[in-house]
């Protein structure tokens, strides 16, 4: 009784090593994502969201929020890696604001992203709350990519009664 027990395990022992060596041994080689210049999935284009807004903060001053959408050639939201630049003028062309946010910092790309919205959230901060309208523009420069620009964007202040 003990040689049959014997038997079985040691030919369950060889048959289990046999499936595991011969499994390893398929497998594919794992080479990780090849290196390229080119990202597939890189943005291709910037557009300003509509989440994009002037609101008047308790304090009475305004804030004019922007929410970038980064594109890639697919049209699907994608994050990006580069300076992320935007601008606020009023229609007359008046600065209201500017900011270049440096997405390579790994940190600096996080705290700008809205995992919700998948947009770059950016705000200016204390403006006048007379600011009826402003017109936002984003670019983005990915490394050693073209520059890509948005549409010039209109953002109303509906505090105002326009």
């Amino acid at each position: 009784m003990l040689y049959k027990t014997t038997k079985k395990f040691i030919a369950t022992v060889l048959l289990t090593l046999a499936m595991f060596f011969c499994g390893c041994s398929f497998a594919p080689k794992q080479v990780g994502p090849k290196p390229t210049h080119q990202w597939a999935y890189a943005p291709d284009s910037v557009v300003i969201h509509p989440l994009s807004r002037i609101r008047v903060t308790e304090t009475e001053h305004a804030t004019i929020i922007v929410h970038i959408s980064l594109h890639d050639g697919d049209g699907f939201a994608c994050r990006g890696v580069g300076i992320l630049n935007v601008k606020a003028t009023t229609p007359s062309g008046e600065f209201l604001g500017e900011e270049d946010i440096n997405l390579q910092d790994a940190g600096i790309n996080r705290q700008h992203f809205d995992q919700v919205t998948r947009t770059y959230r950016v705000k200016f901060d204390a403006l006048s709350k007379d600011v009826k309208r402003a017109q936002v523009q984003a670019s983005f420069k990915g490394i050693g990519d073209e520059l890509l620009i948005s549409k010039t964007s209109t953002l109303i202040n509906h505090n105002q009664g326009d």
